[in-house]
């Protein structure tokens, strides 16, 4: 039987200055896929595309990454034999809209993704819980007059989840086995039976307003969608419960982040991780920088160096199970479209 015919296509360079195709799938996974199919020997991209369209009619699917260029209609007129893609990175939203009408099967690895965000999200609420932050610049400052702040803990305290998306579900499964109440947010999750949020670990859905006001630790991981800009507003930030913590790793965007700053210079004893911004980094001069309680990071908590491995393995294997009429675990079907992120 032979080989099905497949073909690398992404337009923007990796991190670290390193190439995106190989920096995501390495040379040990290059290897693997073209043992499993035929490869075509150039990535394609916006600028070569007419230059290897002769070569591209027998291609039946895609790999590609961070930088899949969004194909226009003249494009997927030349690939006739199209019929999936596997993209090893997060978010369709931005190329899949032509693929979909075409009936294209789109695999994303952002299942993948999620666990390192996680992961880190994890490790930031339970640091949170414990007042880590605060007590670490109390105890640097010197000899203490008086004993350092120190969070309320783990044990029964309420974490909000803004957004039950594929990070915050993976989160969810981490969080079983510690002793928290565990509110969120979710409008899908609104609408689903009382048995399928309790079985995710949720204790109750509350609104945004309600979130703010009662987690010790508030997350955000709304989706990326233009309704969820600046959603998080001022008023949020002031609601937040003393030595409450907020952690973004969802979009800067979606923050009034300017709102935030004033009500955090006055709020001392609130605590934001932000781990994105906007823009990214803030300009300079902004107040994000000066601020005590506002912990900088630079979009660390996703797939990185190592974990990006982990990205290209789920659409290998996604690639094997559709080529040999398997059931697809990571297709990401066309009415999903508009809610994923």
């Amino acid at each position: 039987m032979p080989k099905p015919v497949v073909a690398f296509v992404n337009d923007q360079p990796g991190w670290l200055s390193e190439a995106a195709i190989p920096h995501v799938y390495g040379e040990e996974r290059l290897a693997r896929l073209r043992d499993e199919a035929e490869v075509h020997p150039v990535v394609i991209t916006s600028a070569n595309f007419d230059q290897e369209a002769p070569h591209l009619d027998r291609v039946e699917a895609i790999f590609s990454t961070w930088g899949m260029p969004k194909l226009t209609e003249s494009q997927l007129d030349r690939l006739p034999n199209l019929k999936a893609v596997f993209y090893a990175a997060g978010s369709v939203n931005g190329f899949a809209a032509p693929l979909a009408a075409r009936g294209i099967t789109i695999c994303s690895a952002v299942e993948a993704n999620a666990i390192p965000v996680a992961e880190f999200c994890l490790a930031q609420i339970l640091l949170a819980c414990k007042g880590y932050w605060r007590n670490s610049q109390a105890c640097k400052r010197g000899p203490w007059s008086e004993k350092p702040h120190l969070g309320r803990g783990v044990y029964g305290e309420t974490v909000a989840l803004l957004g039950i998306g594929a990070i915050s579900r993976h989160l969810l499964t981490l969080l079983k086995p510690i002793h928290l109440r565990v509110v969120a947010v979710s409008g899908y999750l609104a609408t689903r039976p009382a048995a399928e949020v309790q079985a995710l670990g949720i204790d109750r859905l509350v609104s945004l307003e309600e979130a703010f006001a009662e987690g010790y630790v508030i997350s955000n991981h709304l989706p990326d969608k233009p309704s969820n800009q600046r959603v998080i507003t001022a008023a949020h930030i002031a609601t937040m419960r003393p030595g409450a913590t907020f952690i973004n790793t969802g979009r800067g965007a979606q923050i009034d982040e300017l709102g935030m700053a004033s009500v955090l210079r006055r709020r001392q004893d609130l605590t934001a991780l932000l781990d994105v911004q906007f823009p990214e980094p803030p300009v300079a001069g902004s107040p994000l920088y000066d601020l005590p309680n506002v912990h900088l990071t630079g979009h660390i908590a996703g797939s990185a160096h190592d974990e990006v491995r982990r990205m290209a393995d789920f659409m290998i294997a996604e690639f094997i199970a559709w080529r040999e009429g398997q059931p697809l675990r990571h297709r990401i079907a066309p009415q999903e479209l508009a809610a994923r992120a």
